[in-house]
């Protein structure tokens, strides 16, 4: 085995990221396939929750017991109320400008389809790609910001049932 050493302020960074790393992970539902079946990311999952549960065992050690709550025998662990709450801030964010960012693009994408067709875009190189279709991106992007996805609805009338952002 070998040794990393930390300072207790590196040990409590390490325990953030660790919690945003489980955290993201669970969101993705790595360990559960489409027909509810184990997958094969079940056991990488698994082993995740194992080192953050072994990292969390030593709170006591790097003088972080008021992040982590521990029953007196160890064997119960969980985050102190205000770093879960402190971490929920940091994950909220962190899925809202993704989401935003997916959101805003995938609705570029298809305003640039409509204006300059399907073909266009196969010709267009990585860079061009970026130049033509940022605009069409950004307008959404904005919006987003502006007003958090209060404007977004879904256009029942296609059978797609896509996504759209009113212009209203």
């Amino acid at each position: 085995m070998q040794k990393i050493e930390l300072t207790n302020k590196q040990y409590r960074l390490l325990m953030q990221v660790v919690a945003l790393g489980v955290d993201l992970m669970d969101n993705a539902n790595l360990d559960v396939g489409e027909e509810g079946e184990e997958t094969e990311d079940a056991d990488l999952m698994e082993e995740v929750c194992d080192l953050e549960d072994y990292l969390m065992s030593q709170a006591k050690r790097f003088a972080a017991r008021d992040i982590i709550d521990q029953d007196d025998e160890g064997e119960f662990m969980d985050y102190e109320e205000s770093f879960k709450q402190h971490q929920n801030v940091i994950a909220h964010s962190a899925y809202f400008n993704k989401c935003a960012e997916l959101a805003s693009f995938q609705l570029g994408m298809r305003d640039f389809k409509k204006e300059g067709g399907e073909e266009e875009i196969q010709e267009l190189t990585p860079q061009q790609g970026v130049d033509k279709i940022m605009p069409f991106t950004m307008k959404y992007l904005e919006e987003i910001y502006d007003k958090g996805f209060e404007n977004f609805y879904l256009d029942e009338k296609t059978s797609a049932k896509i996504v759209t952002l009113s212009s209203e």
